[in-house]
Order: structure tokens, then C-alpha cells, then sequence
């Protein structure tokens, strides 16, 4: 079993999760296909260029503490011996992170750490499509008394899901949701489109050169499908006529308006692949698998997209596990 070594410096995790890998003479790329990571990002942790993200570090301590051969083996299957390896070589490996964030600052390594935290702290703007009149309910209406704007909302669930978590990740930031009006100012900053285009028309505009657009499609009469380069659509899926599979969208780009921050799409074919979209790193359960497949995969977490398969089983929307590539339809990377 592997034990830990002797600490120095800050420049220590490189170093020791190359003494690891190199303890079983392992290659990056057979270290890469057991961890089911890419080969650059054995490479870019090694050469500290990239820090991992801590499930990933789980993920070291568990495979060598089990002597494993192949992947990475369930925690549940490990021995009691293994097992305390698996805490103590987790601990040192999660110390030496924590030591690197200090050395970059308290700002840096949460951005690194939380796809949802903005840490220039900018006014963040959740912007939604507004339903069609005829979908508004009674409280929509502005002349009721106890009218609320926000049951005018299309993507409510998400909108809401949303909120709590950038909110709590920017405490000194201004997050506000927004009903499809916005002005000049507000074009600046920090933005997250929920909806479709056919919902929220700045998402149409924003996307406009992109590998992938929504377009109405004559076989889904209430929502808009995926579209890849003109050709091939993404469809949702239903079982007679229930809805048992959706198509999310989850991508981001620099605001073209101030550079310095961002532009986010969260969008489905229904309401329910947008809301599996955001539940994507918002989820408890899921966020951090699925932030760790974005570190491995993505360069550049400010320019990327990916259309993921969203579940709806017994009318709950599931989350996407983007490790798994069932999960994940169609990836693409903005050009810059």
C-alpha cells in the first residue's frame, strides 16, 4: 500500500501524485484510463498547471490505497486496513490542495472549485422567458391584487434552484432574477439565460453562432429541439405521452459586452431539460462528479457547452451524471 511521504513545500501534491503513480509504474495514460480521466489532466495536476478538484483526490486515495489494477473500486469493498489507508492518504493529499489554495488566495480557489461562484463580484442577473398569456396563472395577471410577477415565470424551477445557489456562492454580489427585460447596463453583467429561445428571446441572439441552435420541429409541438450544424436533431423522448427524457443544455461564454464576465445558458426542449441543466452543479449529490468531469475535460470553464440527456421518471427530473457518456449528447468549445 502506498504511504505517505515526507511533506515539503506548496509545489508537493505535483510531486507526490507522480511519486504515486510512478510507486506502481504506471504510465499517465494507464493512470488516466483507471481513473477515467484524460491523459492531459494526469499531466497538467503532475506539473502542477491544473490543481484536481478533490473528488479527484478521493478518487487517488481510494484507487492506491486498494492496490487496485483496474478502475477505481467502490468504497464499500474496501478492507478495514484499506480503508484507514484510504483516510490517511486522503487527508495528506486534500492538505496539500488546501496549502495551494492559501498560496493563490481565498478568490481564486473557490472559482476553481464552484462553477457558480463569480469571483470578480459583479451584479449577476438570472434572466427567464415569461410565459404566453393563455399559460398565465390567475396570479399573473398585474390587475389581480395579489398579483406575482413571477408566476408569469417559464422556467420557475429552475429559476428558483438557481438563485439560492448563486446566491450563496457571491454573498457581496448583487443576484437578481429577471423577467426577459433588461437594459443597457444590465447587458454588462454577469448573465444566466434560462429557457429556449422560444421562451426567452435573448438566448436566440447570443447563440447565433454557435454549433447548436433550437428550432421548432413538427414532431414536438410545445418546445424546440436541438439542432447540430444545420443537420442533426436531438429529440426528447416519451413513452406514449409522457415525457420520460428531455434534452439539456449547459454552456458558457465571455460576455461579449464586458469580457471580464460571463454569459450561461441553461436551456431544454421543455422546462425540464433546463431544470436538469442546472441541477447538473447545483445538486448536492452530483455537482461535484460533474464538476470534476468539466476540470478533466473543459480548458477553459468560460468557454464551452455540452447537450446532456435528462431523465424524468414518475414526473421528477433527474440529474445528469456527465461521467457517465450516455449522459452526454454532444460537446463543443466556442472558438475564442
Amino acid at each position: 500500500m502506498a504511504r505517505p511521504g515526507n511533506q515539503g513545500g506548496t509545489g508537493r501534491l505535483g510531486s507526490r501524485l507522480r511519486e504515486l503513480r510512478e510507486s506502481r509504474g504506471m504510465t499517465q495514460l494507464r493512470l488516466g484510463r483507471s481513473l477515467g480521466v484524460a491523459v492531459s489532466s494526469i499531466s497538467s495536476w503532475e506539473s502542477g498547471a491544473k490543481l484536481p478538484p478533490l473528488t479527484r483526490l478521493a478518487d487517488y486515495a481510494t484507487f492506491f490505497a486498494a492496490d487496485a489494477t483496474g478502475g477505481v473500486p467502490p468504497e464499500n469493498q474496501l478492507t478495514g486496513e484499506q480503508r484507514e489507508e484510504r483516510l490517511r492518504l486522503k487527508q495528506e493529499l486534500d492538505r496539500l490542495r488546501t496549502t495551494l489554495d492559501e498560496v493563490r488566495g481565498p478568490a481564486e480557489a473557490e472559482a476553481g472549485q464552484d462553477f457558480w461562484h463569480f469571483p470578480d463580484g459583479g451584479p449577476v442577473l438570472i434572466v427567464t422567458g415569461g410565459l404566453s398569456e393563455k399559460h398565465w396563472s390567475p396570479l399573473g395577471t398585474p390587475s389581480e391584487p395579489n398579483f406575482l410577477s413571477l408566476a408569469r415565470c417559464a422556467d420557475l424551477d429552475a429559476a428558483v434552484e438557481l438563485f439560492g445557489t448563486v446566491r450563496a456562492a457571491n454573498p457581496r454580489s448583487e443576484v437578481e432574477i429577471r423577467l426577459e427585460n433588461l437594459g443597457d447596463d444590465d447587458l454588462r453583467a454577469h448573465l444566466v439565460f434560462l429557457g429556449s429561445g422560444a421562451a426567452n428571446p435573448w438566448v436566440e441572439w447570443l447563440t447565433a453562432e454557435w454549433p447548436v441552435r433550437q428550432v421548432p420541429d413538427e414532431d414536438v409541438p410545445d418546445g424546440s429541439v436541438f439542432e447540430i450544424d444545420g443537420e442533426r436533431r436531438l429529440k426528447p423522448g416519451f413513452r406514449g405521452d409522457q415525457l420520460v427524457e428531455d434534452v439539456g443544455m449547459l454552456a458558457r461564454i465571455p460576455n461579449p459586452n464586458n469580457i471580464r464576465r460571463t454569459l450561461t445558458f441553461c436551456s431544454g426542449v421543455f422546462t425540464r431539460g433546463g431544470f436538469g441543466a442546472v441541477r447538473c452543479l447545483t445538486d448536492p449529490q452530483a455537482k461535484d462528479r460533474n464538476l470534476a468531469y468539466l476540470h478533466d475535460e473543459v480548458e477553459d470553464l468560460d468557454r464551452f457547452g455540452v447537450l446532456m440527456r435528462v431523465p424524468v421518471m414518475r414526473h421528477v427530473t433527474g440529474t445528469p451524471d456527465l461521467q457517465n457518456p450516455a449522459n452526454r449528447l454532444y460537446e463543443w468549445r466556442p472558438k475564442t
